[in-house]
């Protein structure tokens, strides 16, 4: 398991950061929008969303880049409205190329080697249920020995 894989893991494993590395619903990012447009900071979205801080920033990137397809022009206009930096931006869209660039450097024997990939969508959602599952075992476990102790006073 990679480094990343391992924090992601940790992350889900945080009741504030459960949903690290799920796929977005079009309500969270209406609700991220929403907020950082109101000046809600940073912090407060990642709890309220269950995500980490650079979660939620990349996420506002990524809607501003997406926003302003049709138009580069706009990236610039968006970026104020939503408090993000153009460097960060351009800083975004340097380590995503580097990304593409690094997959298309791999030989093809690495992209059907499932072991070594990055679990899809469904997996990770898979694992999301596993760590609730986790986490609600262990709650009927403190209730268990929490009764086994009143019942042995």
């Amino acid at each position: 398991m990679s480094s990343f894989q391992k924090k992601l893991q940790q992350d889900r494993n945080n009741a504030n950061t459960s949903n690290a590395g799920l796929k977005w619903d079009p309500e969270d990012d209406k609700y991220l929008l929403d907020n950082v447009k109101n000046g809600v900071e940073i912090g407060v979205i990642a709890l309220a969303l269950k995500r980490t801080e650079g979660s939620i920033k990349t996420r506002i990137i990524i809607n501003i880049i997406n926003m302003a397809r049709d138009d580069a022009n706009k990236i610039s206009e968006l970026s104020k409205e939503y408090n993000v930096s153009s460097e960060d931006i351009q800083l975004y869209e340097q380590k995503k190329e580097q990304r593409e660039q690094k997959r298309g450097a791999r030989p093809n024997n690495h992209f059907n080697d499932k072991r070594s990939s990055f679990p899809s969508n469904e997996m990770a959602e898979i694992l999301h249920a596993l760590t609730l599952a986790q986490r609600e075992r262990e709650t009927l476990l403190d209730e268990v020995k929490s009764i086994k102790k009143m019942l042995n006073k």
